[in-house]
């Protein structure tokens, strides 16, 4: 059964089943303004949706994204998809809906219409599946609004969160020295891969780890934003210790008016942390973001991060933009 053909909408509103790229370009415009009210304010590009949506795994085309619209208008789009982390089977529900058009009456819709449609991917070995979701949030012990209460009035907690943290401007980056025998190369074309899969090993054992996407390299590689020249990688002689991928969405700087550069895709291997490593290559990746003229980063960071990352990037001048709750429920057999 296809999902929009689960999918019990108020009045006005049209299902229909996705066409591929030719309906990137609206998606790309609807996720943007979704994000930018959530507190994100990424650009979203149909380039990036034609790279992300190339060989999905965790769900198929054809039956399992819907767009719905008002009067052929994109209101929102649909994609529930599933999850094999390190804990067991996690069901995503994923809809992002045109902020003037939220409500707790067409959320709720929707939700049912998703969870319904994720069952059939758990089997009887899945004793621990549960459903997964994002919203914004005001933060922890904070009172939500909008989706993050609509989720908990679902049966969802709140249980892991992410923050957008944004450097206002470039100066003052500190020098900061690598520990003795560590080393910044310049990155060729055929080492890529060998540092996207270095990046991944380094969140084995983290809550959201999944050896499905171990060897994932193409959300990086194949990213049109890619610019393998401002990476900051570090090495203990053949061994990668540490990594800062920054890019430039040129296209969002050019639509705001900004100078903006991302500092994203941060780790530093299991054997070399506490030594200073991904704070010095961060500050590396500053410098170099400002080379090109940028006057401002961000980044995004997981806030219960053993490695206390949320406060070593807050110690280099990065200030808290935003909250995003991970929501969890269990699936009731």
């Amino acid at each position: 059964m296809h999902l929009a053909e689960r999918l019990d909408l108020t009045d006005g509103l049209t299902a229909r089943p996705y066409r591929g790229s030719d309906d990137h370009a609206a998606m790309a415009t609807l996720l943007t303004e979704y994000r930018r009210a959530k507190g994100d304010t990424e650009s979203v590009q149909p380039g990036h949706l034609d790279q992300s949506y190339a060989d999905l795994t965790d769900c198929d085309p054809d039956l399992d994204i819907a767009l719905v619209e008002r009067d052929d208008a994109l209101v929102g789009y649909y994609r529930p998809t599933f999850d094999r982390v390190r804990t067991g089977l996690d069901l995503v529900v994923f809809g992002p809906t045109r902020p003037d058009e939220q409500s707790s009456q067409l959320f709720d819709r929707i939700a049912s219409a998703m969870e319904t449609h994720l069952l059939k991917w758990l089997t009887d070995d899945d004793t621990t599946a549960r459903y997964r979701s994002y919203a914004g949030h005001p933060g922890p012990g904070e009172r939500p609004s909008g989706e993050a209460a609509w989720l908990e009035a679902r049966g969802y907690a709140a249980t892991e969160w992410g923050a957008s943290l944004r450097r206002p401007h470039l100066d003052d980056v500190p020098d900061l020295p690598l520990p003795d025998g560590i080393e910044v190369r310049p990155v060729h074309p055929d080492q890529m891969r060998e540092i996207v899969l270095a990046h991944n090993e380094c969140f084995r054992g983290e809550w959201d780890f999944s050896e499905d996407h171990v060897d994932d390299v193409a959300y990086v590689i194949d990213d049109p934003d890619r610019d393998e020249t401002l990476w900051q990688v570090a090495w203990d002689g053949d061994t990668i210790v540490g990594q800062v991928k920054p890019f430039i969405n040129r296209a969002e700087n050019e639509e705001r008016g900004y100078l903006r550069g991302y500092t994203e895709y941060i780790s530093t291997h299991a054997d070399y942390r506490n030594r200073g490593i991904a704070k010095a290559l961060l500050a590396r990746a500053l410098v170099a973001i400002r080379e090109r003229g940028m006057t401002e980063a961000v980044l995004s960071v997981d806030t219960n991060n053993p490695g206390g990352a949320f406060q070593l990037y807050q110690g280099l001048g990065f200030e808290l933009a935003s909250y995003e709750a991970v929501y969890m429920k269990p699936v009731e057999r």
